[in-house]
C-alpha cells in the first residue's frame, strides 16, 4: 500500500485549517437549462425591438405611402401673453387727455401729384390781314352709312303639273308594310302640298320572291307622262327621290 503524502492527509493541519472534500457539481451554479432560456430570451427580446424600429417604414409596393406629421404644437403659447411692452407708448394721448400740448411737431407728408390734363392746341387760322385769330374747329358729327338692304331671291315655287286619269305614276317610295307606305304618302302630303294638290296615292303590294314583300308609294292623278315628268324633277329638286312609271 502506498503511502499517501502527509499534506494530502485528512489529519494534516496547516494553520489549523482543516481540508475539507468537496464536489465540483455543487459549485456549477445555475442550471444549464435556465442559462439557455434566458439567452433564448434575450434573443427574442432582441428581435422584437428590431422589428419595432423598422416596421414602420416598411410598406408593400401596392400600399400608398403614408407620410406622418411632425408631433410637435405648431402653436406654442408665449412666454409672455401680454406681448412686447413698449415704453411709453402712450404718453403723447395721455398728455392731451390731461390737457397738456404735446411736445412733437406734426409734419403732414405731401400730397401724391395729380395729373395734368394737356388740352389739345387750337389751330391757327391766318387772316389777310396777318391778324393771327385762334378759331374753335366746327364739330363734325359723323354717322355710320347706312347698309345696304339686302333683299334674299324670291324661292320659286313649282306649279302642280296638269292631273288627270293616265296610267302614268310617280313612284317616291318602296317599304316593308302597308303603314310605312301610308305615312310616306302623308309626310309626301305635308311637305309638298302645291306639288301633289288635286293627286292621290296609288300604293301596291309587290312580291319580289326570295327578296319579300313590298308597298310602292306612289303618285297618281296625273295627265300624262309629260306631268309625271315635271313632278318628279320637281321632287328631286327638293331632296324628294323618285322616279315615273307606268301602272
Amino acid at each position: 500500500m502506498s503511502k499517501v503524502p502527509p499534506e494530502f492527509s485528512p489529519q494534516f493541519e496547516a494553520g489549523h485549517e482543516t481540508l475539507q472534500p468537496f464536489d465540483v457539481r455543487d459549485r456549477e451554479g445555475l442550471n444549464p437549462m435556465i442559462k439557455l432560456a434566458l439567452v433564448f430570451g434575450g434573443l427574442l427580446l432582441a428581435a422584437l425591438i428590431v422589428m419595432k424600429l423598422y416596421t414602420p417604414g416598411v410598406r408593400d409596393r401596392s400600399d400608398p405611402p403614408r407620410i406622418t406629421a411632425d408631433n410637435t404644437p405648431f402653436k406654442v403659447k408665449p412666454v409672455d401673453g401680454g406681448g412686447a411692452q413698449t415704453p411709453n407708448q402712450d404718453k403723447v394721448v395721455f398728455d392731451v387727455m390731461d390737457g397738456q400740448s404735446p411736445n412733437s411737431n406734426a409734419i403732414p407728408t405731401p400730397r401724391p401729384e395729380q395729373p395734368i390734363k394737356i388740352e389739345a392746341p387750337l389751330p391757327i387760322v391766318k387772316t389777310p390781314s396777318e391778324t393771327v385769330v385762334r378759331a374753335n374747329p366746327a364739330r363734325v358729327e359723323t354717322r355710320p352709312a347706312p347698309r345696304p338692304s339686302v333683299t334674299a331671291p324670291a324661292r320659286p315655287t313649282a306649279s302642280a303639273p296638269a292631273r288627270g286619269t293616265s296610267e302614268w305614276v310617280v313612284q317616291v317610295a318602296s317599304t316593308r308594310s302597308q303603314d310605312d307606305a301610308a305615312n310616306i304618302w302623308a309626310g309626301i302630303q305635308k311637305k309638298f302640298p302645291n306639288l301633289v294638290f288635286g293627286a292621290y296615292s296609288d300604293i301596291v303590294r309587290a312580291d319580289l320572291g326570295d327578296k319579300g314583300i313590298y308597298y310602292r308609294t306612289r303618285v297618281a292623278g296625273l295627265a300624262d307622262k309629260s306631268a309625271a315628268q315635271s313632278l318628279c324633277t320637281s321632287f328631286k329638286a327638293a331632296g324628294q327621290p323618285c322616279f315615273v312609271a307606268k301602272r
